[in-house]
């Protein structure tokens, strides 16, 4: 069992050295020539309740350049067409298409076709942004000089013991994405906060990858502009922090997590799939050297190096983290998630098996 130890210290130096990664190097934003104008894409199915919260945050923006908010309506069976209408009444850079029972896929392409401008920045229905987020992510684009900026994305806070689990999870992929960035190697995306040139999404559109799945446009755009061997960034800028809403019950979590599943094993890379055994088999050497106790007490100096280390570790990753997300009341959790998450992982490899759920009223295949 003295192999145990090994891999708690390996997880430990995973930890260090890839937030001294992550924070040792920052980019210099300075006072650019904006372009012309930015075009941002939303896709909105049944997000009637949503919208009011993510059109007033767009529409406070603080950048001096044209803007076009162009929604696509995923043949909603709420009123979401007939608000984004007012809204577009109200506003004249607010602009709505319809996409008739394509899928989300087929809408963002919508969007991305009619846009106006090459910049384009997509988010989604259900977030909220706040008033520097275009001005940070264009000139992290420009400073750059990236041809996909991944910005920092994070849940809207509830008082619940699931969403603080959530949190947690969260900042761990967050510190993920981060590192896999920072070595030129993005492992993860999320189309609530990403910016591109036109011309680069219409080119992986028509190249049908990734195709056959119902989601992941996000990631397969990431792989895509990887193989053409573009430029990615991430944003590290507390302002282009854009908010998010997560599943409230562990039904919408599962469905969730599978709908995750069907795609990671086409969209992720060596890197990260390196990182993430190192962080699986850290969350089950605690389990394995509380069994060599029951077998034999002299291993007991084991367990309580591999708690002690995995916890502190744990802790150092999400203290970090959580101080950029401005969110440290949620490392409450993080002896709960020692505990629960090893068991979470088991439940995530069965279920990565399923290849049909349910997502936005659809069942997908």
């Amino acid at each position: 069992m003295i192999f145990l130890i090994p891999i708690t210290l390996l997880y430990g130096i995973f930890a260090v050295t890839g937030l001294y990664t992550i924070w040792s190097k920052k980019v210099v934003i300075r006072p650019l020539e904006l372009p012309q104008g930015i075009s941002i894409i939303v896709a909105c199915k049944d997000e009637a309740h949503n919208l009011g919260r993510l059109l007033q945050s767009l529409l406070a923006q603080k950048i001096s350049c044209q803007l076009e908010f162009i929604f696509i309506d995923d043949y909603s069976t709420d009123s979401t067409f007939e608000k984004l209408h007012q809204w577009q009444f109200n506003d004249s850079r607010v602009r709505v298409l319809r996409n008739n029972k394509q899928g989300k896929k087929s809408a963002i392409n919508l969007g991305v076709q009619n846009a106006t401008y090459e910049y384009i920045i997509q988010t989604d229905a259900d977030c909220e942004v706040g008033e520097f987020w275009l001005l940070s992510m264009i000139n992290r684009m420009l400073s750059g000089k990236s041809d996909l900026v991944l910005g920092p994305v994070y849940p809207f806070k509830r008082n619940t013991i699931l969403n603080g689990f959530i949190r947690l999870e969260w900042l761990a992929m967050q510190f993920m994405t981060a590192l896999t960035a920072r070595l030129k190697r993005p492992g993860m995306a999320n189309g609530a906060s990403m910016m591109f040139k036109k011309e680069d999404y219409l080119s992986f559109y028509s190249s049908d990858f990734g195709k056959r799945f119902a989601s992941g446009d996000d990631m397969f755009f990431l792989r895509f502009l990887q193989k053409k061997r573009k430029s990615i960034g991430f944003n590290f800028d507390k302002q282009a922090i854009v908010k998010t809403e997560m599943p409230f019950n562990l039904k919408g979590l599962f469905h969730q997590r599978v709908r995750w599943a069907t795609k990671a094993s086409k969209t992720t890379n060596a890197l990260t799939y390196f990182f993430t055994l190192i962080v699986a088999l850290a969350n089950f050497v605690w389990i394995g050297a509380l069994y060599s106790v029951f077998d034999d007490i002299i291993n007991l100096p084991i367990l309580i190096i591999a708690v002690c280390w995995k916890l502190v570790a744990d802790f150092v990753i999400a203290w970090n983290m959580a101080r950029f997300y401005n969110d440290t009341g949620v490392l409450k959790y993080v002896p709960l998630m020692f505990l629960i998450y090893p068991f979470y992982l088991l439940l995530g490899l069965v279920f990565s098996f399923k290849r049909n759920y349910r997502w936005k009223g659809r069942e997908v295949v």
